[in-house]
Parts: structure tokens; sequence; C-alpha cells
């Protein structure tokens, strides 16, 4: 069989795209993205009066940056502070900062390059498929990828998701082209899009280690070329990265890509001891609070720096790891992470309104007693949406057959890739479990599923043939 499931792992094509279908799929793909950015257009107006709603309790972080971009060419923590900002690595506030500054500051202007943006992605999606799969099921994975609730529920707002999404699609796509062709000019223009996406999101820090183990398990391939290229790969990888560290260290902020880790140390605490003890989340997140402005007035001089102030909310977090390993660890597989995200989808059309605590309702009661909270018992706007919320549980069921096929059939390198492009961003998230963390594992998933989508045509078209034959054979007889 050809695609996800053959055990040397790609299609025996020379070429990712066959010359024959570039047109035809060029047109195709053209239209795909037209019909998406016009669809995520439409989607967009009921914002356009107020959109304001795109902004979530993080956008600050980010627009601070960008308009002291704006103001003074610095990147600072406002606009004529001077004080350097620490909490957000640079590439989404620069990009926030172009947009605002090309729109005159439109909130709404932002929305739709990211509609753009989000609807880009289909390219390097499809481009990425075809490394595994054959033209229609290719462009099936886009048009899964198309509908994804999260997706659309996402892109509007002021956070750094759909940016990020788009950087890792083309690692995705890069990096599947290099394992086919061992070409390193792929595996560097990967490291490179991976680098930009660690400037993005950190949370893509610790991807190039896994990435290089990926590479050294290539069949074929000298070992002096894997030592090479992993050495280059992860020099392109960490520079940009570790500049930016010793600009923060230069700053006050320590050895550290950004400041966001002593939110995220709460965040987390915060979920694991709601979920041992009853306690809301956000209580919990407001006593830590108090208690580390007690503890910096009370010693001002142990923490006059701002990584000394860092560190004492990190060091809340590793003592819950040391005192709860195992609890702790287990909190990293979350199934609440791949639901879709109706909460921002509804709230993006004016439907609903935030600010209601669900996801302490959903840690500490489940996922049932969070959705009837949110609607307030009212299940109609979910049951009017239902068909994008099954679509995006077949994704994911049909994803988690692709998986299980690729272990019997051993074609364990897409399973390394699942854990490359899919675990590993739902696992680095930690115990915070939001729909929108999902989406950087979305592109394999959708991948995967029209995978399996091919598996089960090939098999039910196979044993209708070998039916007919037998029937055929028992006719002669």
């Amino acid at each position: 069989m050809n695609g996800l499931f053959r055990n040397d792992f790609f299609l025996p094509s020379s070429s990712p795209l066959l010359p024959e279908e570039k047109g035809r799929t060029g047109r195709i793909l053209f239209f795909l993205v037209l019909a998406s950015f016009l669809l995520k257009l439409l989607y967009l107006v009921p914002g356009m009066g107020e959109p304001e709603i795109y902004l979530r309790p993080d956008s600050p972080t980010y627009l601070a940056p960008a308009r002291s971009l704006l103001y003074d060419l610095t990147y600072s923590t406002g606009a004529g502070t001077g004080e350097a900002a620490l909490h957000r690595t640079p590439l989404y506030p620069c990009f926030l900062a172009l947009c605002l500054g090309i729109s005159g500051g439109s909130l709404f202007f932002v929305a739709a390059v990211s509609a753009l943006l989000s609807s880009l992605t289909l390219i390097p999606l499809y481009l990425a498929a075809r490394m595994f799969l054959p033209e229609k099921y290719a462009l099936f994975a886009a048009i899964l990828f198309l509908l994804q609730p999260t997706v659309f529920a996402v892109f509007p707002l002021v956070t750094s998701d759909t940016f990020f999404l788009l950087l890792v699609t083309l690692v995705l796509y890069l990096y599947s082209r290099f394992l086919r062709e061992r070409s390193l000019s792929f595996l560097l223009w990967s490291a490179l899009f991976a680098s930009l996406a660690v400037l993005t999101r950190p949370l893509m820090l610790f991807w190039g280690f896994p990435a290089v183990f990926v590479l050294f398990l290539l069949p074929r391939f000298p070992l002096k070329k894997k030592v090479l290229f992993s050495f280059l790969f992860l020099l392109i990888f960490l520079l940009p990265p570790v500049l930016w560290i010793f600009r923060n260290h230069s700053h006050g902020g320590g050895w550290r890509i950004d400041a966001v880790s002593a939110d995220t140390s709460m965040h987390n605490v915060s979920t694991f001891e709601s979920r041992r003890n009853g306690i809301p989340a956000y209580i919990l997140r407001e006593q830590y609070i108090r208690e580390a402005e007690e503890a910096f007035r009370n010693e001002p001089e142990k923490y006059a720096s701002k990584s000394a102030r860092l560190s004492f909310h990190e060091a809340r977090l590793v003592r819950t790891m040391k005192e709860h390993p195992f609890s702790y660890f287990l909190l990293h597989f979350r199934p609440e992470v791949l639901l879709p995200d109706g909460a921002a989808f509804f709230e993006n059309l004016r439907l609903t309104r935030p600010g209601r605590n669900t996801w302490d309702i959903i840690n500490r009661k489940g996922i049932l007693a969070g959705i009837r909270h949110y609607f307030g018992g009212n299940l109609l706007l979910p049951l009017a949406a239902s068909p994008l919320f099954l679509l995006a549980g077949f994704v994911l069921l049909f994803a988690a057959g692709g998986v299980l096929v690729c272990l019997w059939k051993k074609s364990y390198f897409t399973v390394l890739l699942f854990l490359l492009f899919c675990e590993y961003f739902l696992f680095m998230t930690g115990p915070v479990a939001m729909p929108r963390y999902q989406l950087p594992a979305l592109p394999f998933f959708c991948i995967l599923a029209a995978g399996f989508t091919q598996f089960c045509r090939e098999t039910f078209r196979k044993r209708k043939e070998e039916k007919k034959d037998a029937s055929s054979a028992k006719g002669e007889e």
C-alpha cells in the first residue's frame, strides 16, 4: 500500500508533486485558500464593530511591545517606558507592530491578516501531505484542516497561535521533505523556520533535539552525514533563541528566553492543586500572587532583580513536581486539550461571553459539567454547530486509527513523526489544557486521518474484489 503505512515510509515517486498534477493541483489549492479566506472574513463580520472581542488575557503582553516598536523602535513594556520587555519572544509582537502600523492601530485589520495567514497554512499542509499520500487524499487532508472549528475559533485572536501554526506547518513540510530526499537544504530551511517558531512561542525550544534523534534513525544514510547534518541543523535552530536569551539576561531577566515561565508555573501548579483539593484554580493563583508580593516586600534585597522574582514563582512548580512527580506527570496527558474550542468559536460571533471560569469547572467536575456551565444549560448553540464539532471528532478518531495501523504495518517512522509533530506539542503545554494548544498538532492529525481514510477505502475495495473473484471461481466450478 502507498502512503503513510509503507515500511519505507514515503511514496516511491521521486518528486513530492508530479509534473502532470502541478497545474491542476495549483488551481485547486488556490481556490481552497481563497474559499478559506472568504469564509474566515465572513466569520469576522460580527466583530467589525467590536474587535476588542478578539482580545484575551495574554493579548496585552503582545500588544505592549508591539506599540513600543511603533512609538520609539524599542522592544519595551510600553510606549515610551524605556523598560525592556521580557515577557514575550519578539516575532509575533513584530508582526503585530507591522499590522498596526499599516492600519493605524486597527485590531480588525490584525484579525483579517491572521485570516490570510491561517488560509495560507493550507499550502504547506498539502505539500506535507503529498510526502505521504496520493493527490486526492492530500487534498482531503487540506479540506479537513480548513473546516476545523478550533482553527476558526483561534485565528482572529490577538495571540501568537495562528502565526505559530503557519511556521510549524512549514517545518512539517520541509522536515518531511528532507527525510524523503535526504537533502541538506530542506533540513536547514526546516531548522530556520523552527527557530523562528521558537521566537514566536518558546514551546518549540526543545523540539530540535527529538528531530535530530529521528535524523539519526534514518536507514541507509552515512553516519558522517548524520553528524554533520545534525550539527548544522542545531546551529541554525539554536542560534537565534540563544542570542535572545543573552539579550534577556543583559536586561536582568536571567538565562530565560521569556518571562512567561512564572505565569506558566502558577497556572500549572494551580491547575494541579485544583484537581487535588477542589479549590478553583483562579482563587489559588490569586493566593500565590499575594504570597509572592508579601515575600518581595519582606526581602526586597533578595528579590530586587526581575530574575529573582521569576525564580520565586518557578520554585513553587519545582517543589510540586518533587512532591507529586507521578501525579503531575499524568496531568500532561489530558483529553481536554483535544476538545474543539467551542467557547471561542461562539464568543467571536458574539453569541456568548467569556469570563465564566469554565475551565475551572472542567478541571474539577469534568467536561460535561463545564459545557453545561458555559452554555447555562442551553445546548441549542452547540447542537447547531455539531457538524463542525463532529468533523473535529472524526479527525481525531481517524488519526488515532492511522497511528494504530502504522504500528501494525511497522511504519515506525510515521509513528515517530506523530510523536514529533503531535504529541510533542500536546505534552509540552503541561497540565493547563486549552483547546487552542492543539493547533500545532492539527496538520499532522489531518494527514493521519486522510491516510486512514485511504487505508479503509482500499481495504474495503480489496475485500470486495476478493469476494467477487471467489464468487466467479465458484460459478466456473
